[in-house]
């Protein structure tokens, strides 16, 4: 008896998790040891080391979705964490598995139907442990410093020769000044930062594992996420929004510090839906052209892009600007 292609999506996964595992440690000590034969590698490595953890997260995530025997998948899991605990080892194996477990939450996310919600942040919180094993080993505070540091220093180099030692010295106090405020900052909103990053890194790979499961066939019919015009986040956004501005205006630490960061993430979430917002009203009022032409114009007004679109987001939430809930009344009356 001939067998489904989902029968191979398993082994094939532990299978090329280990190559590629591999294959970037290897690649990653040639670039940290700056060999000569590494030279074309150092030119690949940062898009290579970006994509293949994300094939590779997807590629468990069809196995999730498709394969039926849970042995199957449970013992490829398994091969998987054995030879690569044994072959690989190191930061590289635990990179790569978390990346692993990331593609089974999805999978398992579009094969039961979770809600988005939970899907977004289940695959997100397997992710996070690598992060905060990232931000221990080396602490943001010491990461920013290096930056400063370098910073500084090509500063430096590039100043002219008959530069003053004074001018110079001044110069580098006050870029020194500017940098211990940049960090201080970032160290305050930094979980935000990172809680946004994992969110956005869990959609992509939720997104992704959908596009490679339609080609799959393994979509249900009649069962689909709804055209990106009419995207419409859950409301206790607002409420976390609400909560994040209440704790930020009582200005006592460590209260105020969460209420920034609450603050922050709400209104990035919140600015998906705006941006949902404005790509109905934009289609349904601008020709092509100028369609073209307002989507550049807001990509390169990014941050002012983002403060409206959380604006928009929040008002949609109160007022329902695209009319959501009158169209699906009128289709269900129909």
């Amino acid at each position: 008896m001939k067998r489904s292609p989902s029968a191979y999506l398993s082994p094939l996964a532990a299978l090329v998790t280990l190559g590629a595992a591999s294959l970037l440690k290897l690649a990653g000590a040639e670039v940290a040891a700056g060999e000569p034969a590494g030279g074309t590698v150092s030119v690949l490595w940062l898009p290579v080391a970006a994509v293949v953890p994300l094939a590779v997260a997807v590629l468990w995530g069809l196995a999730a979705w498709g394969d039926r025997r849970t042995w199957r998948l449970v013992g490829s899991l398994a091969a998987w964490l054995g030879s690569g605990y044994l072959l690989v080892q190191g930061p590289d194996m635990w990179s790569m598995t978390a990346n692993v477990a990331a593609g089974l939450v999805a999978g398992l996310a579009w094969r039961h139907r979770w809600r988005p919600d939970v899907a977004l942040v289940g695959a997100a919180a397997v992710l996070a442990p690598l992060v905060i094993w990232a931000a221990v080993q080396m602490p943001v505070r010491d990461q920013l410093a290096a930056i400063s540091d370098q910073s500084l220093k090509a500063l430096e180099q590039r100043a002219p020769p008959n530069t003053d030692p004074a001018e110079l010295a001044k110069a580098r106090e006050v870029g020194q000044q500017r940098f211990a405020q940049l960090t201080d900052m970032t160290l305050r909103l930094y979980p935000s930062l990172i809680a946004t990053g994992l969110l956005g890194q869990a959609l992509v790979i939720l997104l992704l594992v959908r596009v490679a499961g339609r080609r799959q066939g393994l979509v249900p019919v009649g069962w689909g996420l709804p055209p990106f015009a009419r995207w419409r986040l859950p409301f206790y956004l607002v409420w976390a929004l609400a909560a994040g501005i209440g704790l930020l205006v009582t200005r006592r630490a460590p209260w105020a510090d969460v209420g920034l960061n609450l603050t922050v993430l709400a209104a990035a979430i919140l600015s998906v839906q705006g941006l949902a917002v404005q790509f109905h009203l934009s289609r349904r009022l601008l020709p092509p052209v100028g369609l073209v032409a307002y989507w550049t114009l807001m990509g390169l007004a990014f941050v002012p892009l983002l403060a409206t679109s959380a604006l928009l987001g929040l008002a949609d939430q109160w007022r329902d600007l695209r009319r959501l809930d009158s169209g699906e009344a009128n289709a269900g009356s129909q």
